[in-house]
């Protein structure tokens, strides 16, 4: 895609968002037709953001998820700080579109990885870990639900990122076993999906690494207090409508969602 036309489609994703509107579609003369197309767009989004970066989020985190959607590999996108609010988050139902309910476990780092050549080793991104928090993403879409898109939708609106819910959160972050321990999500007390983080890659960790060495690949680098959510433990679920949803992480405790 011409860079041109990414910065236009960014343009316009961002000018709905700021708006409150929702896009029926992205015009001929900037929409999307593949992958790289798509990414470029949520490239050229992150690159001129506008806004305070609370955290960041990796989507089809696992081959499955991405076997399912066409893509070749994860892809991500930015959190505004402002949309990082502690557990429990109450929302009304009639203000989001389209949101979906994610489980997923993120790591905040207490020290900046700055882009370079040579990519990290796990065990360097492990010395910058802060903590490890146990969350609900509500991702959001500023397209409508019959864009023409496709997946391809997800990528160019920089993963569909919208809210953050914060519940525990660990510094003793090697306690935490994120790639066994049972996490359940349930709408108004009956369960609608359950996993672990081994869906992450075989480990959230994993993920992080991956995610690190990717953004680096773009000169992006990433900055002590950030976190980085690594996918949905138990699946990506539309909420059904007004609800209460719950993440539950075993020993670690709940993060509630309320939709008014």
């Amino acid at each position: 895609m011409v860079e041109g036309k990414a910065i236009e489609a960014a343009k316009l994703l961002q000018a709905a968002w700021a708006e409150g509107k929702i896009l029926q579609d992205l015009p001929s003369t900037c929409a999307p037709t593949n992958e790289a197309e798509a990414t470029a767009i949520g490239d050229a989004i992150i690159s001129n953001f506008g806004h305070e970066i609370g955290g960041w989020k990796i989507g089809a985190t696992g081959e499955g998820p991405q076997k399912a959607l066409g893509l070749t590999q994860p892809f991500v996108g930015a959190i505004r700080a402002s949309n990082v609010l502690s557990s429990p988050g109450e929302f009304q139902f009639k203000d989001l579109n389209r949101p979906i309910v994610e489980s997923e476990y993120a790591y905040r780092l207490k020290k900046d990885l700055d882009p370079r050549d040579k990519g990290y080793s796990r065990t360097e991104v492990e010395a910058a870990i802060g903590s490890i928090i146990c969350g609900i993403e509500v991702p959001l879409s500023r397209l409508s639900a019959d864009n023409t898109l496709g997946p391809l939708a997800l990528l160019a609106d920089h993963g569909g990122t919208g809210y953050y819910l914060i519940g525990a959160e660990i510094e003793d972050w090697r306690s935490v076993d994120a790639v066994n321990t049972e996490v359940s999500l349930s709408f108004d007390g009956s369960e609608a999906g359950r996993g672990t983080g081994a869906l992450m890659m075989g480990d959230p960790i994993n993920a992080l690494v991956w995610f690190v060495n990717y953004m680096g690949s773009k000169g992006i680098g990433l900055k002590a207090g950030q976190f980085v959510s690594t996918g949905s433990c138990t699946g990506v679920i539309p909420a059904p409508g007004p609800t209460t949803a719950i993440a539950d992480f075993g020993r670690e405790g709940q993060v509630t969602l309320i939709l008014n």
